[in-house]
């Protein structure tokens, strides 16, 4: 008898909780126009994950988050293309901005997405698979310019300035300022011999240039060919 009053309190504490969450999420002040912009969340959303945080050895958060269609193509897709920018995503999934933004940021406050900013970019990885670092070179990869960049100089571990410019076919001021944006990251180095200026890839950094290519080869299903990376990788 003890203990069933005992299940009894419990089970009307947790009741009583779960009524005042609701409350507190429908009848709290909100602005009309940008949830209009936003999905409405679902019932068992808003119940539930109030509760994780007073509950949260019984529930598994992910498992709350990933139980819902649209977060799980997202997550899906950002866990097969490593790296990848906010634009690109949204045009990959053919998904309202509005929409991505909701679900992405349920997934990365959820912990289960991480974030790293590439300039004017925001690039999206699974959570603890990758280091800093890793992240730092497969934005690099996929950043344009500086992705070929590295890619040659891994195909040729030296290469003159000359050389390299007329490779990518830029020009020589645009790979200059290319080659000074690399070496703040610490990618490059650089050496002059005679009148040439000859590139290298920073000798730390070249295995992980190396593994982060494969696995961005490997995600577009093509072979380890750095030479002949396609457009797909550069977003």
């Amino acid at each position: 008898m003890r203990g069933h009053g005992r299940a009894s309190s419990t089970l009307l504490l947790l009741i009583m909780i779960l009524f005042f969450s609701f409350l507190a999420l429908t009848c709290a002040p909100y602005n009309h126009g940008l949830l209009s912009t936003i999905p409405k969340m679902h019932g068992d959303e808003a119940l539930m994950l109030p509760a994780l945080s007073i509950f949260g050895s019984g529930f598994s958060e992910a498992s709350i988050l990933l139980n819902q269609t649209t977060r799980m193509d997202i997550y899906s897709f950002v866990i097969n293309n490593p790296g990848i920018h906010f634009r690109a995503l949204a045009n990959s999934l053919s998904m309202p901005i509005g929409v991505l933004q909701y679900h992405l940021g349920l997934l990365v406050n959820g912990g289960l997405l991480s974030t790293y900013r590439d300039g004017r970019y925001k690039r999206y990885f699974e959570s603890k698979r990758f280091t800093e670092t890793e992240m730092k070179v497969i934005s690099a990869l996929r950043n344009g310019t500086s992705g070929k960049i590295l890619v040659a100089l891994f195909e040729k571990p030296q290469m003159t300035h000359r050389d390299l410019a007329s490779k990518l076919n830029i020009s020589s001021q645009a790979l200059s300022w290319q080659m000074r944006r690399l070496e703040k990251m610490g990618f490059i180095k650089r050496k002059i011999v005679g009148f040439n200026v000859k590139y290298s890839l920073d000798e730390t950094i070249c295995t992980t240039v190396s593994q982060c290519n494969m696995l961005l080869n490997s995600a577009a299903g093509a072979g380890f060919e750095p030479a002949n990376l396609g457009s797909w990788l550069f977003n």
